[in-house]
Parts: C-alpha cells; sequence; structure tokens
C-alpha cells in the first residue's frame, strides 16, 4: 500500500505520514483479514441466534406441554380420588345394608319393592342424629310395628282346588249298594 500512495504523491509519502494514514484508515474501513473474521463472528453469532430462537420455541412449547400435562395429571388425580371416594362409598353402603338385612332374620317380605323400601327407611333412619346409639332391630321394630302388606302371612291359605261335578258311570244297583239300600227286585 506505501508503494501505491508512494507512486502517487512521491516523497511526501513519509513513515510518520504513512502511519497517520493507516491509522485514520483503520478508523474509517476494516482491513480485509478483519473483515473476513468479523463476517465469520457474525455468521456465528446469526446461526447462534437461530439456535436459541428454536430453542426458545421449543422450551415454551414444552412449557404449554408442561402445562397441559400438568393440567391433565391434576384431572387424572382428581378422577383416582373421587372413584376411590366412591368405591368406598359403596363398600360402606354394602355393608351397611348387609347388617340391615341380618336385623330381618327369617321375616318374608312381601315383594322386593317392600324389603328395599325398609332397607331405605332404615338407611335414612340411622343417619338421623336422635337414633344415634340406637341398634338396628329397635329402628326397624319401630319402621314395621303395626303395619300390614309388610311381611307375608306364615298362615297362608292353601289353594286346595274346588268341587266339580264327576262323570262316573255307576248302575244303580252299585249306588245302592254303596249306599246300603237293598237292591232292587225284578
Amino acid at each position: 500500500m506505501k508503494d501505491f500512495l508512494t507512486q502517487l504523491f512521491g516523497e511526501a509519502v513519509t513513515e510518520e505520514a504513512f502511519e497517520k494514514f493507516n491509522a485514520e484508515l483503520g478508523k474509517r474501513f476494516v482491513a480485509k483479514s478483519n473483515y473476513n473474521s468479523k463476517l465469520k463472528e457474525i455468521e456465528s453469532l446469526e446461526g447462534n441466534k437461530k439456535t436459541l430462537e428454536k430453542k426458545i420455541e421449543e422450551l415454551q412449547a414444552a412449557g404449554a406441554d408442561s402445562e397441559k400435562f400438568k393440567t391433565e395429571l391434576d384431572a387424572l388425580k382428581k378422577q383416582i380420588e373421587d372413584e376411590k371416594a366412591a368405591a368406598e362409598a359403596k363398600r360402606a353402603d354394602e355393608e351397611l345394608t348387609e347388617s340391615i338385612t341380618a336385623v330381618f332374620g327369617d321375616k318374608k317380605f312381601t315383594s322386593d319393592y317392600v324389603r328395599n323400601g325398609i332397607i331405605a327407611d332404615m338407611k335414612s333412619e340411622i343417619a338421623k342424629p336422635e337414633n344415634k346409639g340406637k341398634g338396628y332391630d329397635k329402628i326397624f321394630e319401630e319402621l314395621t310395628k303395626d303395619k300390614e302388606g309388610i311381611f307375608e302371612n306364615p298362615n297362608q291359605i292353601k289353594d286346595m282346588g274346588g268341587f266339580s261335578d264327576v262323570d262316573v258311570d255307576v248302575s244303580e244297583e252299585q249306588a245302592r249298594a254303596v249306599m246300603g239300600l237293598p237292591p232292587l227286585s225284578k
């Protein structure tokens, strides 16, 4: 570069002037070697920027998925708790029903409808605070005492069939003999 300037400006290009020229030139321009390294650095930074932007998008998507997963997990936990509570309530109800039916003993109800109604009434009465401490048999007795149509009558009337005409071919002689009458003379 110094040679080129010397050809243009001759002896005016001194070592001191050339250094000042390079200093001023360096302030306004970048050397080609510096330019190439800066260009590579910029390209690398842009690549890093794109990589980081992609990573941010992935993290945001994962964060959204994480929230969705957390919501679904919470819903699943709630469903499990609800099913567990329902199963426990069902088991407790079945145990209560067994305890109530044990009180019935050998009594037979007029229908399943009546039996189920008594069970429901017993459960309702057992839940009342005023019946706390009462035995199931006492509550059962109070519910059914002096009420008709709840239990089958142990002394059922048996159907014996009706009377009907009987066609029997009996001769007059045979009939007289059965009745103890003397035979007819001929």
